[in-house]
């Protein structure tokens, strides 16, 4: 997979940045506003995983400000409750496949339907571009996060052995057909 998108980055330098507007958005009653993550916005993005992760980032301060650069390909939103960011979400897309890479809700926000509403947000962007499928990668043990992505409609894929750098657990690949495969 990575070589494909490493193809497609190399074939993409004359696409626009991908726009997103601000917007105002209420969730189980309380008010947040979601915008495209900046530079500026790394420190709180690995605040977020430190208190996701228990201490850890799965994704480290150069990966972040990678992805962050690529504004042709990919969309990095996040979530703020009363000026501090509470959740993010990463997708890279392309019309053939689209992958969200990275979503993280802090704890005290995690089953308000935060990561739901993320997700709906991204499926429907890469099924307006249109691309065929949305894919992503999940921790096996993470059965909230599975539980969420079935629901959502994505398919079980293949096991990725030892996936995780920091502790070589499994990732499940999942797959959301969003089209006609071109």
């Amino acid at each position: 997979m990575w070589k494909r998108f490493k193809d497609w980055y190399q074939h993409s330098n004359t696409k626009p940045t991908l726009n997103f507007l601000d917007q105002a958005v209420n969730l189980g009653g309380q008010n947040f506003s979601m915008r495209r993550a900046q530079q500026d916005d790394v420190d709180d993005l690995l605040e977020v995983e430190r208190q996701c992760y228990a201490g850890t980032t799965p994704w480290d301060r150069a990966a972040f400000l990678s992805e962050l650069k690529k504004t042709t390909q990919s969309l990095y939103v996040v979530l703020i409750f009363e000026g501090e960011i509470v959740a993010f979400i990463g997708c890279w897309f392309t019309k053939t496949e689209s992958h969200v890479t990275n979503i993280a809700v802090v704890p005290k926000f995690q089953n308000f339907g935060i990561g739901r509403f993320l997700m709906l947000s991204m499926i429907q962007r890469a099924a307006d571009l249109p691309s065929a499928r949305l894919t992503l990668e999940v921790r096996v043990s993470n059965e909230p996060a599975k539980h969420l992505y079935h629901q959502l409609g994505f398919l079980d894929q293949n096991i990725k052995r030892s996936y995780y750098v920091v502790n070589h657990e499994d990732a499940l690949n999942m797959m959301l057909p969003l089209g006609e495969e071109n």
